[in-house]
C-alpha cells in the first residue's frame, strides 16, 4: 500500500513539473511575439512618417509647376493678341521679338524655381543632418526642450525611448515616442540634448 501511494505522489509531481513547463514556455511565445509585433509598428509608423514628408514636397512643387504652366500661357495669349493687332509689318516684329525673348527668360526663370526652392530648403536645415530613423533611449533624466537651446517644456525619466529622424549638431530632434510601449508621433516640436541619449539596446 505504501508503494502504491509513493507511485501516485511521484507521478503527480512529473506532471506538474511537465504542465508549469509547457505553460512557461508559452508564456515565452507570448513575450517573443509581442516584442516582434512592437517592433512591426514602430518600423511602419516611422514609414508612414517618412511617407508624408515626401507627399507634402510634392504638392509644393505641383503648386509651383502649375503657376509656371499658367504664366507662359499667358504670355503665349498675349503674343497671339498681337500678331492679330492692326499694326504695321516692323512694328509687328519689334513687339513679337521683345515678347518672345520675354516668354523664354520668363520660362528659364520659373524653371530654376525649382532647384532654388531646394537651395532654400537646404539652407534651412543647413545644420541638420537626416539620418536613418533610430530609437534612442535616456541615459538619465534629461530636460526636453521646444527648439535647439530653447525652453523646457517636459522632462523624461532616464531610459525613456523615442525615435528620430535627423540631428543637427549636438542636438537630436524627437519626431516620436513610446507610450506603453506603442510608438506615437510627436504634435508638438521636440528638440534633446544628444549627450543625454544613446542607441537602443546598448547597455
Amino acid at each position: 500500500m505504501k508503494f502504491i501511494f509513493v507511485g501516485i505522489f511521484v507521478l503527480f509531481v512529473s506532471v506538474s513539473a511537465d504542465e508549469i513547463q509547457r505553460i512557461e514556455s508559452i508564456v515565452n511565445d507570448i513575450a517573443k511575439l509581442r516584442l516582434d509585433y512592437d517592433k512591426t509598428q514602430e518600423e511602419l509608423s516611422l514609414s508612414l512618417v517618412k511617407l508624408k514628408d515626401e507627399q507634402d514636397k510634392n504638392d509644393i512643387l505641383l503648386r509651383e509647376l502649375k503657376k509656371v504652366e499658367k504664366e507662359v500661357q499667358n504670355l503665349k495669349n498675349q503674343i497671339k493678341n498681337i500678331k492679330s493687332n492692326d499694326l504695321s509689318n516692323s512694328e509687328k516684329k519689334v513687339i513679337i521679338k521683345e515678347k518672345s525673348e520675354k516668354c523664354i527668360e520668363n520660362q528659364i526663370v520659373k524653371k530654376n524655381e525649382f532647384p532654388q526652392l531646394q537651395m532654400k530648403e537646404k539652407a534651412l536645415n543647413a545644420n541638420k543632418v537626416d539620418v536613418r530613423a533610430h530609437t534612442y533611449r535616456l541615459r538619465n533624466s534629461a530636460n526636453i526642450y521646444d527648439a535647439k537651446g530653447g525652453n523646457v517644456v517636459h522632462v523624461w525619466d532616464e531610459r525613456t525611448s523615442f525615435t528620430s529622424s535627423f540631428k543637427s549638431g549636438t542636438w537630436i530632434k524627437v519626431t516620436g515616442y513610446f507610450v506603453d510601449k506603442i510608438w506615437k508621433k510627436s504634435d508638438e516640436e521636440l528638440w534633446i540634448k544628444e549627450a543625454d541619449t544613446k542607441s537602443r539596446g546598448t547597455n
